[in-house]
């Protein structure tokens, strides 16, 4: 119907590509560019942040009664968290299934409920969602040229962070290395013990009647948040003009702020009592505890996060722009992108459309190579461009973004996007040759085999259904391809029924030629080779059996991986000093480091940051805890060597192995692995008692550093802090009517670092304004402690050594939680060279001989951990696939058997899948499996045509045998030739031709090995197993 249709009115199906064609290009730019698809991922973060607070109080403060509370809501699978100095992270998993906005309902009620029962001090509880949006975008490094780091800092805090806030697209931006300024009032109580003798003594002289009057610390403190106030006080309306009231006027200058008076008494002779009387005031910054760099200068690094709706290459270009904008009103300074996404996208997406487009006229090449005339080979082609543009308008309507996995999939397609029209064309040009007319021979050629391409299409599309039935990454991600390949299938099937046949009645007009001498002469020799066979049919099967075997175990021992690795040209390089290392020796350590980066070939800039948390620290807006120990250093690879990123790792792991530093560098973060938090091994050891923890932990790190392939070893014990522990004697405080709480909080007020009283703007600068006794700003020691004096409730003091003695002793920077106990994560990385899946399963094979503590569980984790579980979720799909691959051909056979037949071409297009990636030194990664399933819809149309073919064959009175030999010498060239436009089409995408296509390289080698070996095999399989199975020599028209 559709074929007579386009035949009879050509000009309704010209109007409808031209339609197409706008539609797609309009389609086309106004589509967002992202590296990944989209993710919503069922995971929510609780920041919470509690001043002054040590990691223990963290924990029993605030971590654990907000893991409480998380417990009891819907649909929780996992609670972790981490609890810091000052701060509280919460990690929530979700079942998948999950709403995350009524999640965050929920669970903004159960913060609320618990929020009462927390310290004072304990900051507002922030909720966020955990996903890779929380990557920065960009990560820039601003410097500028000759100027100190406090005052570059003021510089780029007034005239540059603004201007990136603003581009469009921008959610925020993080400042590490912005100098913090502060005014210290530094109180002298000699000169205020002085002024309250003399007032004591005037109002002596004054008589009793005088009321008692004297200057305390609180009250200074009071004074100045009093005294710096203005505030709107409400409108006044006259003559028709509404006027603003407002009331006071904040200090802006510092000999005001010296000159603020304190108190002035109605005495004769007194002179009003100023702050500059009573106290010294200091302009002070943090600049010495700074450390920021960008090829060796002074420097601040800006992360910048993008808005959710937003295209990662669009707010990137804009970002890109503002920085030429801003280095041009400005003179001196320098932006460099330290972390760009938005190129890496770029580039990505840029070489699969190279890619894409270098296949598809590899493929019709091979059509002109087969057909030998250019008319049919033009028809053909023209299915490709128009399937395409199809695709993308289906693809924008239903918000899929142009990403590696949805263009991946279309660049997968583009060879099967041929398919159809080569089987119709084939059948109109055989019409042809039988005498019929052109239009004739382009409606009955393509409605001959419309039912055919249709259930083919079909098979194709039905291993896309299962995704719908997965979970996690495996159906987040791989989605997107699932809709581009079937979008540009059904799109190829209807082009083949509608636009093939329209232009083959136009072009198709002269007599066809007959095949030519070269064809018949492969014809007779696949003749021979078929009678071979099947003559020999147990020899052909068990070779088979013995290579689908041979295969898969050779495949699998080459070790597993999620996503393949893939050179971004940025890097991160991490450095962990020894415990205990000062600013000094840390800044010495990695300017050495900078310096040997530098003088690496290809390196084309290199910045640092002290504390750093690296990209997805930055992201989730806290860094490395400010300590002097860690820095975390940005390497920008040149743009035209991004290849050489791996070697460049390489080298700065030799020429820094002699420092004493823990140093390790790799890509900066945009892989798979990485960005999902899941790269290199990890094994969670979890239980109750940190000491036990420990040994196992120490135990385990010595098992994974005695595998080989591992580096980097690290047994999860943080560095700890030194503290000194106040042990309180409960008889002898109780003696003083003082319990261990009530000394606790007479020790924090005396200890605890003094909150801004106000803050003041001196020349556009913000100062915060910090009132301290003179002692405060001296070093406190242990005996200072131990002499400090603590009230009683009577009202009497006692030294706190009395009641308690000092001991030092170590406390944990960071303690771990999972699902309500404590845990130690041991982590290392893999040397070049070793995979994954080979160094998990040694390791695996080790831990079942260790004998774990009773209560105590050790849980392999990391990118393993994620391997499994989508590896779990592909074993689904394969089987969900094949049943419905079988219900199809059943429907279409109607027959049991001749599907059953068909069905064994699946274990030939794994067996030569397993077999490319083995002669290709590939391990079995989640994107070659996905390669592998979706070649499983594709290899059985083949059989199809061919058993399809044979059981036509016998029912026209033809013998079993010549039947096959017939049906394989009719079908071995469309067969053969929908094979090779396929896997011609990938070749360039299997050498990984291109930023980025590594990542999806492994798809196209198993699809290729697959659909060779499976095209061969079904030449010879399939006619074997169909004589083996079939007793019957000839077929009625009835059984067929």
């Amino acid at each position: 119907m559709l074929s007579n249709f386009s035949v009879r009115k050509p000009y309704t199906i010209v109007v409808a590509v031209v339609i197409i064609a706008i539609l797609g290009i309009v389609s086309f730019m106004n589509m967002t560019t992202d590296l990944l698809p989209s993710m919503d991922l069922p995971y929510a973060v609780v920041v919470t942040t509690y001043p002054g607070a040590s990691p223990e109080e963290v924990e029993s403060g605030v971590t654990r009664p907000i893991e409480q509370s998380m417990a009891s809501l819907s649909n929780i699978k996992n609670i972790s968290s981490m609890s810091q100095e000052h701060m509280s992270l919460v990690i929530l998993e979700f079942s998948q299934t999950v709403n995350m906005d009524t999640v965050f309902i929920e669970m903004r009620e159960s913060l609320d409920m618990i929020m009462a029962t927390m310290p004072d001090d304990v900051g507002s509880p922030m909720m966020l969602k955990l996903n890779p949006d929380m990557m920065p975008v960009m990560v820039l490094s601003v410097a500028v040229e000759g100027a100190e780091i406090a005052e570059a800092s003021q510089f780029i805090s007034d005239n540059v962070v603004h201007e990136f806030e603003s581009v469009e697209g921008v959610a925020s931006v993080s400042a590490t290395g912005l100098v913090d300024n502060s005014i210290h009032i530094i109180i002298r109580e000699d000169k205020i013990e002085e002024i309250n003798n003399n007032l004591a003594m005037m109002m002596a002289q004054m008589g009793a009647q005088a009321p008692e009057v004297s200057l305390t610390r609180d009250m200074v403190s009071g004074i100045l948040k009093g005294q710096n106030f203005s505030m709107p006080a409400g409108y006044i309306t006259e003559d028709g003009i509404d006027y603003l009231v407002r009331a006071g006027e904040r200090i802006n200058d510092i000999d005001e702020l010296k000159e603020l008076v304190l108190m002035q008494l109605p005495i004769p002779g007194m002179d009003p009592i100023r702050l500059e009387d009573v106290a010294e005031v200091v302009l002070t910054d943090n600049s010495d505890t700074m450390y920021s760099k960008l090829n060796g200068n002074n420097a601040v690094i800006l992360s910048l996060q993008k808005q959710s709706e937003y295209s990662t290459a669009d707010v990137a270009s804009r970002v890109r722009d503002r920085m030429d904008i801003v280095q041009e009103r400005n003179q001196g300074l320098e932006i460099v992108a330290l972390m760009d996404q938005g190129v890496y996208v770029d580039m990505v997406v840029g070489s699969i459309s190279s890619n894409l487009i270098f296949g598809g006229v590899l493929a019709v090449l091979i059509l002109l190579l087969f057909l030998r005339d250019i008319r049919p080979t033009i028809v053909v082609g023209f299915a490709i461009p128009v399937s395409l543009v199809t695709a993308l308008i289906l693809m924008y309507f239903s918000g899929v973004t142009l990403n590696i996995i949805s263009m991946g999939g279309l660049a997968l397609g583009v060879g099967m996007l041929v398919d159809n029209s080569i089987v119709v064309i084939e059948n109109i040009y055989r019409m042809r040759s039988e005498g019929k007319g052109a239009k004739e021979a382009a409606v009955e050629g393509a409605k001959e085999v419309s039912g055919a391409i249709a259930a083919s299409t079909l098979t194709t599309v039905s291993v896309f259904a299962p995704i719908l039935f997965t979970q996690g990454m495996t159906r987040q991600i791989f989605t997107d391809m699932g809709l581009t390949i079937t979008y540009s299938l059904v799109a190829s099937l209807l082009i083949a029924l509608t636009l093939v046949p329209m232009m083959a009645s136009t072009v198709i007009t002269k007599e066809v030629r007959k095949e030519e001498k070269k064809l018949n002469a492969v014809k007779a020799s696949y003749t021979k080779v078929l009678e071979f066979s099947l003559k020999r049919k147990w020899v052909v099967i068990v070779t088979v059996i013995a290579l689908f075997v041979g295969s898969i175990a050779g495949a699998f021992s080459m070790g597993t991986e999620f996503f393949p690795a893939s050179d971004t040209g940025q890097l991160m390089v991490n450095i962990r000093m020894p415990e205990g290392s000062t600013l000094e020796e840390t800044a010495e350590v990695s300017d050495e480091v900078i310096n040997i980066i530098g003088q690496i070939q290809y390196v084309d800039n290199v910045g640092a940051s002290i504390g750093g948390g690296g990209p997805m620290g930055m992201g989730m807006g806290f860094g490395g805890g400010g300590n002097y120990e860690t820095v975390s250093i940005y390497v920008l690879v040149d743009e035209d060597n991004v290849n050489q990123s791996s070697d460049i790792v390489r080298q700065i792991n030799e020429k820094t192995a002699h420092i004493n530093a823990e140093i390790s560098a790799g890509d900066s973060g945009a892989d798979m692995g990485a960005m999902m938090g899941g790269s290199g091994i990890s094994i969670t050891v979890s239980g109750r008692d940190f000491q036990t923890l420990e040994e196992v932990a120490k135990d385990i790190a010595k098992i994974v550093t005695s595998v080989e392939g591992t580096t980097e070893v690290f047994d999860g014990i943080d560095r700890t802090e030194p503290e000194l522990r106040v042990i309180v004697d409960k008889e002898k405080s109780i003696a003083h009517g003082l319990t261990v709480a009530q000394v606790f909080v007479q020790l924090n007020e005396l200890l605890r670092d003094e909150p801004a009283t106000t803050t003041i703007s001196v020349g556009n600068i913000d100062y915060n304004v910090m009132v301290k006794d003179e002692d405060s700003m001296k070093g406190v020691t242990g005996r200072d402690i131990e002499n400090l004096m603590i009230e009683t409730p009577q009202g009497a003091v006692v030294p706190l050594s009395e009641i308690a003695s000092v001991e030092e002793g170590t406390g944990y920077g960071t303690i771990r939680r999972e699902n309500q106990q404590r845990l130690l994560n041991v982590t290392a990385e893999l040397e070049d060279g070793f995979n994954i899946g080979l160094v998990s399963r040694e390791i695996n094979n080790k831990l079942s001989d260790y004998d774990t503590p009773d209560g105590y569980n050790v849980r392999m984790g990391g990118e393993q951990e994620m391997i499994n579980d989508a590896f779990g979720d592909l074993f689904l799909m394969l089987a969900m696939a094949v049943a419905f691959i079988y219900l199809i051909m059943v429907a279409q056979f109607q027959s049991l058997l001749s599907p059953f037949i068909v069905m064994f071409t699946i274990p030939l297009a794994f067996t030569g899948g397993f077999l490319a990636l083995m002669v290709t030194g590939s391990p079995v990664s989640i994107v070659a499996f996905i390669g592998l399933i979706i070649l499983t819809g594709v290899v059985v149309n083949n059989g199809i045509v061919f058993v399809d073919y044979i059981n036509i064959l016998r029912a026209s009175g033809m013998t079993k045998k010549d039947a096959i030999i017939q049906a394989g010498n009719v079908r071995l060239r469309p067969i053969v030739m929908t094979a090779l436009t396929t896997i011609i089409a990938l070749s360039t995408m299997s050498f990984g031709m291109g930023t980025g296509t590594e990542m999806i390289q492994p798809m196209a080698i198993t699809a290729i090995g697959g659909l060779i070996y499976a095209t061969i095999l079904t030449l010879i399989l399939i006619p074997v197993l169909y004589d083996l199975m079939n007793r019957k020599d000839k077929l009625s028209q009835k059984e067929v």
